[in-house]
């Protein structure tokens, strides 16, 4: 073959290939971009507090591209950024986002979409918890078969951290006469016992006689507790032993409803129980259980919305 043959072959070949690589790339599906995953973590936050916004983005088409990732917060774009992928590739897009306010806010990357939920940031506040308007219309010893007190309570919101306790009375008997085996226990809403102390008495004043005079007044005794945390409903309990005459005697307050005090019985096993009776029915007014809330009190910290 001449040179001048060869030359000619050798254009036409480069004009095929040339045609033929033109023919395969123009025929090669352009980038398709899909998220295929959503994640916000953690998916609750406080205000202020931020959450890390992931998506997976894969190129499912024939050629590498340029994929904006844009970042919607209700329908609205707070941030982009772009990533590179070659065909057939996967990667990640990750962002920071804090609120500044509370609720419910739509997250959405391309076709996906989840929820951020944004709570108020809770912040330790005291809350003293009654039932009383802090006046005893009398003063009330135990009667047999009693031997303990009770008044329950509502935690404010969950969980509620106590850190005292605050009784209304008064001790009665002879002069130097101190109450024996006594304690105070905080129970959880299934009686069971999650704390207890000692209930000395020797805060409250000592009476020899009473009667309707400033002899016959009671006092509030504070007793500390190491920062006990309950939940729901829970109790107060003061167990005084077997009523011997002298001994503690509970501030009653008349002013509400009765809902929340009782009465007490420890049997044998050494398990207290509400007593099925309500021991005063042949007294005044207090013989009348729904006229009668004992005067203890509870102080804590209640974790509140911050405002």
């Amino acid at each position: 073959m001449s040179d001048k043959k060869m030359l000619v072959a050798g254009l036409l070949l480069l004009v095929m290939t040339i045609t033929l690589a033109t023919a395969c790339t123009s025929s090669a599906p352009p980038a398709k971009f899909e998220i295929t995953s959503l994640d916000i973590k953690p998916a609750e936050v406080a205000v202020g507090e931020k959450a890390v916004v992931s998506a997976r983005v894969a190129n499912t088409g024939g050629t590498a591209g340029l994929y904006s990732a844009n970042l919607l917060v209700d329908g609205k774009k707070v941030e982009s950024k772009a990533i590179n992928l070659d065909p057939g590739s996967t990667q990640s897009v990750t962002f920071s986002l804090s609120k500044d306010a509370a609720g419910a806010y739509e997250i959405a990357i391309g076709e996906r979409s989840a929820v951020l939920t944004v709570k108020a940031k809770l912040v330790a506040e005291q809350v003293e918890l009654k039932y009383d308007d802090g006046v005893a219309k009398d003063y009330l010893s135990l009667v047999k078969p009693c031997t303990g007190y009770s008044v329950s309570f509502v935690s404010p919101p969950d969980p509620f951290i106590i850190n005292k306790v605050r009784v209304f009375g008064l001790v009665y008997g002879s002069p130097g006469f101190h109450i024996g085996d006594s304690e105070l226990q905080i129970w959880d809403k299934d009686n069971k016992v999650l704390y207890t102390t000692p209930f000395t008495g020797e805060d409250f004043p000592l009476r020899t006689r009473l009667g309707d005079n400033i002899d016959s007044t009671g006092a509030w005794a504070n007793i500390d507790i190491p920062d006990v945390e309950v939940e729901g409903v829970f109790y107060i309990h003061i167990y005084t032993g077997i009523p011997t005459g002298q001994g503690f005697r509970m501030g009653a307050a008349g002013n509400v409803v009765n809902t929340h005090s009782d009465v007490t019985v420890r049997g044998d096993n050494g398990a207290d129980n509400f007593a099925p009776n309500w021991p005063y029915s042949n007294a005044p007014w207090f013989g009348d259980k729904t006229r009668v809330s004992w005067m203890v009190r509870v102080l804590g910290n209640a974790m509140v919305p911050q405002e």
